[in-house]
């Protein structure tokens, strides 16, 4: 046993052996670990990156003369390497999505501090798998601690041989994911961070996602000369005709004098785009109150006649949409309230939320409202700093934000997750005397975990659903999501006592699908009870992302208005401007207003899309028809596809290039 152990010690790995083995390890293992459908081009193109960068690494580890300064090198690289793999692991494991290293260290660094508990319960529950990484990584450093710190030969043969190697199987990944790979669109101009990680790899996934900070415009190229039909009916006799919603500006007149080439295809591009309609609908709640809420984790089965009435009057009440989503943009709660503010869809590249202070913002509700001098706030019942939305909210048009830190405290208790209920009861006196008004609400109450031991909201009201024919998950679900039931009903109480419900609007749509009922340690989860809430197996983003749009105001619960077009959290912006008679250009807003003449699109950040015609699944590059049976020619689905291409492209480049700001000189 002794002869075998001392063998086994005095085997000597060089850095660059163990180099070409360790990233290749981490890269193939992910890829295993992480649930999908296995495809074999897509194993072999992230085979291919990994395998260039373990020559690149090891190349590098082969250079210095000193093996002992090779060797601290390739534990320095493939630590690193692995650290990565595990965070990423863990991530995907709790959120569903793979996070950039600006998310990671920017959104999810908010994430580790607020969470820190399921942190270490995600950790705790995939040790096994951390060890795994990390043991060719120790054994390498125990057994090369006991080398001495020799110096090697020259063996310039094996440096170019690592060189080359590394350059042509770059070359080759490269060419195959650009033309072979089934991701190849996500390689260069469709560039999403979650899609480029499963197709290419982390490595790959991380090197575009800085080349698309660094020149994402460059890269990305013009938009998509794209026809985009408006549907034209016949008029009738005495039809009003209405005019359209669009601003003064030449976008033609923009593209031939600016210098900018980044500039021209964005007015070039706006130029080409066909205004929608005002309709019947136009200012309807001219010079009305708005309270524009967020909804946490919200779905549409949380709603119930019975069990949520409050819930249930508003969303049937008022305008009724019978097909709506939020898509999970990625970057958790931010992304998809940056959707339900701005009208813009987020960046894979960064945080958008956080990139929002100091650029003009300029059609976000806050923003219209407060330019019509109406009285702002806006509130959230978890930390002000979260996010970092005490520097990003009042950009966005609320004169002051609130959250525990800097006022909430008073009058919300500090458990988790904090009161939706505390917080519309403490707040409401700030505003509701102070007509016209605009606030704004970020809700906490229906967070993961779901459990009575993990969320106090789940444990104060249990007793309302102990008795549901659900499992102990559901049940602390509901449980977590009926203090907004409460909060609502405490809300429409204290308006229709002030006489003001006829004149204030409530919007309200959720941040992103309730993902803590994904299985995942973190939020102590064993099963996918997402399946049990919604009655079916959740197969695809179209089916994960169903939900519900609230817009209500006691002047219009008995008109029986309904929406049943595919909508999703894009066209809030658009949709409410309208409403409310606002100044606006639909050609600058990336969704619709609903009731106009614009097509429907619904659309997903890795390219899926739903319109009136069927869903395309981008991941699987599948059409379902709407109608059972109904055939749709193939020049259909390439026109959306590229519609949806510049829609996500658009939303990027007015982020980036602050557009609003140079179409109405900086001011919000």
């Amino acid at each position: 046993m002794k002869k075998a152990y001392d063998l086994f010690m005095s085997t000597k790995i060089k850095p660059w052996m163990f180099a070409l083995f360790a990233i290749v390890f981490d890269e193939v293992l992910l890829h295993f670990w992480v649930p999908g459908e296995f495809i074999p081009l897509r194993f072999l193109t992230i085979l291919l990156f990994a395998i260039s960068l373990s020559a690149f690494t090891a190349f590098i580890c082969s250079i210095f003369k000193s093996t002992f300064i090779n060797r601290i090198l390739v534990i320095v690289f493939t630590g690193i390497y692995g650290v990565l793999t595990v965070a990423e692991f863990l991530i995907q494991n709790a959120f569903k999505n793979f996070m950039s290293l600006s998310s990671i260290f920017i959104g999810a660094g908010g994430v580790a501090e607020g969470f820190s508990g399921n942190v270490f319960t995600l950790i705790i529950a995939n040790w096994w798998r951390i060890i795994i990484i990390a043991l060719p990584i120790v054994i390498y450093g125990f057994m090369s601690h006991r080398g001495r710190r020799d110096e090697q030969p020259n063996h310039n043969a094996l440096r170019i041989s690592l060189a080359a190697a590394s350059v042509v199987l770059f070359i080759s990944a490269h060419l195959f994911a650009h033309y072979v790979s089934p991701d190849r669109n996500f390689y260069s101009k469709d560039y999403e961070f979650n899609s480029a990680f499963t197709g290419f790899g982390m490595f790959t996934a991380l090197r575009l996602d800085i080349e698309d900070i660094i020149i994402g415009d460059e890269k990305a190229g013009e938009f998509d000369n794209v026809e985009v039909i408006t549907p034209v009916e016949p008029p009738e006799p005495e039809t009003i005709v209405y005019g359209e919603n669009k601003m003064d500006i030449d976008f033609a007149a923009l593209a031939e004098s600016t210098g900018s080439s980044t500039l021209k295809s964005l007015h070039s591009y706006v130029a080409g785009l066909t205004p929608s309609k005002k309709n019947e609908y136009t200012g309807i709640f001219k010079g009305k109150n708005l309270i524009m809420i967020t909804a946490e984790a919200f779905s549409s089965e949380v709603i119930d006649p019975v069990m949520t009435p409050t819930l249930y009057r508003l969303a049937n009440k008022g305008i009724k949409f019978t097909d709506y989503y939020q898509p999970d943009w990625g970057g958790s709660t931010t992304g998809g309230e940056y959707t339900n503010l701005t009208g813009l869809a987020p960046s894979g590249s960064v945080i958008s939320m956080q990139q929002t202070p100091g650029k003009n913002m300029y059609f976000t509700l806050g923003n219209q409202l407060r330019r019509l001098n109406y009285t702002s706030f806006a509130y959230h019942n978890n930390s002000y700093t979260y996010y970092n939305r005490n520097k990003t909210h009042e950009n966005i048009g609320y004169d002051k934000f609130i959250g525990m830190g800097n006022g909430m405290e008073k009058g919300v208790k500090n458990c988790w997750p904090q009161s939706d209920l505390e917080m519309i009861d403490f707040t409401i006196t700030d505003y509701i005397d102070k007509q016209p008004f605009s606030v704004y609400y970020m809700t906490v109450s229906g967070h993961c975990e779901y459990s009575r031991n993990g969320n106090m909201m789940s444990y104060r009201n249990y007793s309302v659903y102990e008795n549901m024919n659900a499992s102990e998950t559901i049940k602390c679900y509901h449980a977590a999501n009926y203090e907004l039931e409460k909060a609502l009903t405490s809300l429409i109480s204290q308006l229709e006592k002030a006489g003001i419900a006829d004149d204030t609007v409530i919007v309200l749509g959720t941040d992103h699908y309730p993902y803590g009922l994904d299985e995942s340690a973190a939020w102590g989860t064993d099963a996918s009870y997402l399946d049990e809430l919604y009655g079916y197996k959740v197969e695809n983003c179209k089916q994960r992302d169903h939900s519900t749009l609230i817009i209500w105001s006691g002047c219009i619960e008995n008109k029986n208005i309904v929406v049943d077009t595919p909508v999703y959290s894009l066209d809030i912006v658009p949709t409410v401007s309208n409403l409310f008679g606002m100044e606006f250009d639909s050609r600058l807003l990336v969704g619709r207003d609903v009731f106009s003449d614009a097509e429907p699109i619904v659309m997903w950040s890795n390219r899926s899309w739903l319109t009136t015609e069927g869903f395309y699944n981008a991941k699987t590059k599948t059409f379902t028809p709407a109608a059972e049976g109904a055939a749709v020619d193939n020049d259909y689905i390439k026109r959306i596809s590229s519609i949806v291409s510049n829609k996500l492209q658009f939303s990027k480049k007015v982020l980036a290039n602050d557009y609003y700001g140079v179409l109405f000189n900086k001011k919000s």
